[in-house]
């Protein structure tokens, strides 16, 4: 087995064990840093692009510019912290029904889709609920947050 092929498994196994989603290439190669391992960000890139093409794992995008990938399951969409860029599954149905609907009125059949809901965290709201003045505001945290 090739050093990419190793990388790969432990880029998986990394991925699999962690309760979060959507991991960039910085994150990943910390997380390999601090297991000792220390690839190139190119071994990183190779490894996450066949680990995509085989499946196992899926891209997802949230609307800053940068590769966010997370092992593949079912299908799920996310919600993204505008303040911290915590990155949660959404747990609700919102785009079946919207598709049935589609499909109900139209006869148009969805093959696909991706749902990315920004806004605050309950933990950066601190329990107040607070709710952006427009769905489509995004404060300045975020793009901060996008360029580290």
């Amino acid at each position: 087995m090739g050093r990419s092929s190793a990388i790969a498994e432990q880029i998986l196994e990394i991925m699999r064990r962690a309760a979060r989603h959507c991991w960039t290439f910085d994150e990943l190669q910390a997380d390999l840093a601090h297991r000792g391992v220390a690839p190139n960000p190119s071994s990183i890139f190779r490894a996450v692009s066949s680990l995509e093409q085989t499946g196992a794992v899926v891209r997802v995008p949230l609307g800053d510019g940068r590769g966010h990938y997370e092992v593949f399951s079912d299908h799920h969409d996310h919600v993204v912290c505008d303040t911290c860029g915590r990155v949660e599954a959404l747990g609700c149905s919102i785009v079946d029904d919207l598709a049935s609907r589609v499909r109900a009125s139209s006869g148009f059949v969805m093959s696909a889709h991706q749902l990315v809901l920004s806004g605050t965290c309950a933990a950066c709201a601190g329990g107040r609920g607070d709710i952006p003045e427009s769905v489509g505001h995004r404060p300045a945290a975020r793009n901060a947050r996008s360029a580290r």
